[in-house]
């Protein structure tokens, strides 16, 4: 399977769309962040303190799962924005 992805990509036609990508996912976290700031406010949360109601840890928990999926997902969609696929 590797073998199919031998070879850069001679013209990067991917890169707008991949940079477009990035944006959204940067912009899609910064609601969810500012989604946990309005969570903090309605329940009445302090920011040291990470638990307390359980939808505000719901809130607080999609934010980190976020986070951690995205240090995978940036990383490979820039790796993968520049391998070509062989044309048999």
């Amino acid at each position: 399977m590797i073998a199919l992805f031998i070879f850069l990509a001679e013209d990067f036609d991917m890169l707008p769309w991949t940079g477009l990508i990035t944006v959204l996912t940067l912009l899609l976290y910064l609601f969810i962040t500012i989604n946990v700031g309005r969570a903090r406010a309605k329940y009445k949360v302090l920011p040291p303190q990470m638990t307390g109601n359980p939808d505000f840890e719901r809130v607080v928990r999609v934010q980190q799962n976020t986070l951690e999926q995205m240090v995978f997902f940036l990383p490979a969609l820039w790796l993968f924005c520049y391998i070509k696929p062989r044309q048999n």
